[in-house]
């Protein structure tokens, strides 16, 4: 798990849980956490965030933020994919497990035609880019 911190004043406390094996479900997200396969259910999603991150002539991944808040903080539930057919059928399944308030445009772009409105050279911008949004959540 990373933590990351930011500037004085907004989000101080940004944590990132990398999904082992994620499975999408009609109940929500499940992964493996050791042994065990564990969910997190859509409910708990408050947002989801979606971007291609790498360099454009190299190696490039879609990945999926699913954004939780929790007693001390806002924690990321972090899983990638390839980009194409198969960000679009897990955007899709994203979007319709959210109904239509949380998915971000971006989510909504890939499940709709398969491009993402954000692209990131790396991971670090693509989190304080999404810390933007975060700060806006009540």
């Amino acid at each position: 798990m990373r933590e990351r911190l930011e500037k004085p004043g907004g989000i101080t406390h940004y944590r990132v849980h990398l999904l082992e094996q994620p499975q999408l479900s009609r109940a929500g997200v499940t992964h493996s956490e050791g042994e065990q396969r564990e969910l997190i259910a859509w409910s708990e999603i408050r947002h989801a965030i979606a971007a291609e991150v790498g360099e454009p002539e190299g190696v490039r991944t879609i990945v999926f933020d699913l954004v939780a808040r929790e007693p001390n903080g806002w924690v990321a539930y972090r899983f990638d994919t390839d980009p194409g057919e198969d960000a679009m059928r897990v955007a899709r399944h994203i979007a319709e497990g959210l109904g239509p308030d949380r998915p971000s445009v971006s989510l909504k772009s890939i499940a709709t035609d398969g491009i993402p409105t954000r692209w990131y050279p790396d991971l670090d911008d693509f989190e304080a880019d999404s810390i933007h949004l975060l700060e806006t959540d009540p």
